[in-house]
């Protein structure tokens, strides 16, 4: 994996002490030390959201996007879906956060169709495996992004629409079937 986008972090953010200075260090979290029978990083599984860290462009209610991503830059869905991935293991590695978590249309980008989207989730699971094996970081949890398709605005799972309760059921599957392949 190549090292693009953090190149100002060069190793792992360590742990200082309460007295450190550096803004780029843990004061209290020792991932190693332990508390009870267990380390810290034991009984405390961070993970990196990847929908709020690695999607978030800085709107809010009062306003469009305040912040760009380079790895955002691409034109293509897939191809902005595979930097933004690389760019989030890469951080994953310099944070040394052990997990992350997501959503599926976080990680991969929605299609023209249902099976398109399903197309563009398995293609971007199989890079997130290839880069979870080179880093050693693990997925906590994965689950399905069922709030910000329009289709969902009446509900998803309590849709009244037996077809969009159906494409709701089968998004549900196949996030559950990524999360199981990225173990």
């Amino acid at each position: 994996m190549l090292h693009k986008y953090f190149p100002q972090i060069t190793q792992p953010i360590p742990f200082e002490g309460k007295e450190s200075k550096n803004p780029l260090a843990f004061k209290y979290y020792n991932k190693d030390q332990i508390v009870g029978n267990k380390t810290m990083a034991e009984h405390l599984r961070f993970s990196v959201a990847y929908w709020h860290t690695m999607m978030g462009t800085g709107s809010d209610i009062f306003g469009g996007a305040s912040i760009k991503r380079e790895w955002h830059s691409a034109s293509n869905p897939i191809e902005r879906a595979k930097a933004t991935l690389e760019a989030a293991f890469e951080l994953f590695q310099k944070l040394g956060i052990d997990f992350y978590c997501f959503h599926d249309r976080d990680i991969a980008p929605e299609g023209e169709n249902f099976s398109q989207s399903c197309k563009n989730l398995e293609t971007i699971v199989a890079q997130a495996k290839v880069l979870q094996k080179e880093t050693g970081v693990k997925l906590l949890w994965g689950t399905a992004n069922l709030f910000s398709n329009p289709i969902y605005s009446q509900g998803a799972g309590t849709s009244p629409n037996a077809k969009i309760f159906a494409l709701a059921a089968a998004q549900v599957k196949n996030a559950i079937d990524a999360t199981k392949e990225l173990g």
